[in-house]
């Protein structure tokens, strides 16, 4: 049995250890607050050169445009313009995300589907976008639902390629090791399979979602009457460039948000089990077999 004194000092070591890991951490997250700010600085600095000494009269200075977003961010008609192009890429994006994730695993566990869905994944991937909306619109009619189904055919090879790779690289050893000791079907898709598919299903994600973003402002540009890619367009058209832009920095805004408040704290909490200290401090504790003998 292992004495109190034994235990008392594991205990005071894990902690040393979690604190000494946890104030690197700190650390980093402050540096990359700052690193971030420092960026927003040095852009608006540009921005002001550029507008008070390159381009004067051209660009609009920093602090109407800033003004003009400000306005506009607590505004109905932002939000409602917001909401249209959000649910075009919420729509678009899922579509996609799921077909990619059927296809993709499928490539990587079949060669005959591998072969036969390769030049389809080589061309989507290569393909000019504006081309195929271009297209995709004329043929299907300037309605939202050709919009939702431009989106999903863009995102849709570039998501796949992930899923694909992801797939073959799976280690196919731990499946059988884990069918070896029982575990039924079930268990294996969800304890060996899918932690391995969730590297390869973020970074679709992520190359999904900015396809998706870009390419709905362009279908709305030029096929559609509202969203936040017609209004930019609309501002365009009446040479009102700051309007351009504080439509721009509020659709910006948006998939920042979007990105440091709800993709990167899922990521983070998927991803928890790969920071967890317990899986190394186990290497730094030493048998003792003269305590481990004390029955005190």
């Amino acid at each position: 049995m292992t004495s109190f004194g034994a235990l008392a000092e594991r205990y005071g070591r894990a902690r040393r250890v979690a604190r000494n890991q946890a104030m690197p951490a700190a650390d980093s997250t402050t540096s990359r607050l700052a690193a971030r700010g420092a960026f927003v600085l040095c852009f608006l600095l540009a921005w002001w050169a550029a507008s008070s000494l390159v381009l004067r009269g051209v660009l609009p200075p920093v602090a109407a445009t800033l003004g003009q977003v400000a306005d506009l961010m607590t505004s109905h008609e932002f939000y409602a313009q917001l909401g249209t192009t959000a649910y075009r890429v919420l729509i678009g994006f899922s579509l996609a995300f799921v077909t990619s994730a059927v296809l993709g695993t499928a490539m990587g566990k079949s060669r005959r589907v591998e072969s036969f869905f390769e030049m389809f994944i080589l061309i989507g991937t290569s393909q000019p976008g504006l081309f195929m909306a271009m297209i995709l619109l004329v043929a299907l009619g300037l309605k939202e639902s050709t919009a939702i189904v431009v989106l999903a055919y863009l995102a849709t090879p570039l998501i796949t390629v992930n899923f694909w790779q992801g797939s073959k690289a799976l280690d196919r050893s731990l499946g059988e090791v884990a069918q070896v000791f029982g575990y039924s079907r079930r268990a294996v898709v969800r304890h060996v399979l899918l932690p391995q598919l969730l590297t390869p299903a973020f970074a679709g994600l992520r190359t999904g979602l900015g396809i998706t973003w870009k390419y709905v402002v362009i279908v709305e540009s030029i096929g559609l009457t509202d969203g936040i890619g017609y209004q930019v367009t609309r501002s365009f058209q009446l040479f009102d460039l700051q309007s351009v832009i504080a439509w721009t920095i509020g659709f910006m805004a948006f998939v920042l948000f979007l990105e440091y408040a709800v993709i990167r704290p899922v990521e983070r909490r998927l991803f928890a089990w790969r920071d967890r200290p317990g899986g190394r401090l186990r290497p730094e504790t030493h048998r003792d077999p003269a305590k481990e003998s004390d029955h005190g």
